[in-house]
């Protein structure tokens, strides 16, 4: 679903209106989940002065074969989308997941298009940053694709504070299926599975 917003071009300050998206389905718009695993869904060029800038917004993400919702919002909504998911009567097949952050929103559809499990995956990547020297020194761990959406190929980004850099590394499917083995029986579904929901259900 779109709707029209105006916006201040941050470049010559003049005012344009600009369609964006609160909600895509991408059975009804498979173009639409190009641009998101592109990161180009937020790209908004001004009318006037033609110049580009990236601005997320909150936006929900529906794939009806996966039976999967991803609510891309805001820091502070965090827990209004997690109040608005619960009253809105999803069906209990469903898969629900809120993410205040881009990468995280993309990585969670990546996720699910190579037919795992994130909560899986979570434990998976705080294993992975168990083991790594400078663990305070990290931004982030995330299943990426490096390649084309019709010819994936997946592996581990790392991403460093410090230098900004991103390393590669493999992903071990064996280890992933090693830790789906200890904890899936144990673990629950969430709306919100990150690095601290791994941390609470390793105590």
């Amino acid at each position: 679903m779109e709707k029209k917003i105006k916006l201040v071009c941050p470049e010559c300050n003049k005012e344009f209106n600009t369609d964006i998206y609160t909600s895509i389905n991408v059975q009804l718009d498979k173009d639409m989940k190009t641009k998101i695993l592109s990161g180009k869904l937020f790209d908004i060029e001004c009318e006037h002065c033609h110049s580009k800038f990236h601005i997320p917004y909150p936006v929900l993400y529906h794939d009806m074969e996966k039976k999967l919702l991803i609510q891309y919002t805001e820091e502070k909504d965090l827990k209004s989308s997690e109040v608005a998911l619960k009253n809105a009567n999803v069906d209990a097949d469903y898969t629900v997941r809120i993410v205040d952050n881009e990468r995280d929103w993309i990585e969670k559809i990546l996720i699910s298009d190579s037919g795992f499990d994130d909560r899986i995956m979570e434990l998976y990547k705080l294993l992975i940053l168990s083991q790594y020297e400078d663990a305070e020194n990290v931004n982030g761990l995330y299943y990426w694709n490096i390649q084309t959406l019709e010819n994936p190929h997946y592996v581990m980004v790392l991403d460093e504070k410090e230098s900004d850099k991103m390393h590669f590394m493999p992903f071990h499917e064996g280890v992933y299926k090693q830790v789906e083995e200890v904890f899936l029986s144990d673990i629950q579904q969430d709306y919100i599975i990150d690095a601290n929901w791994a941390i609470s259900n390793t105590k």
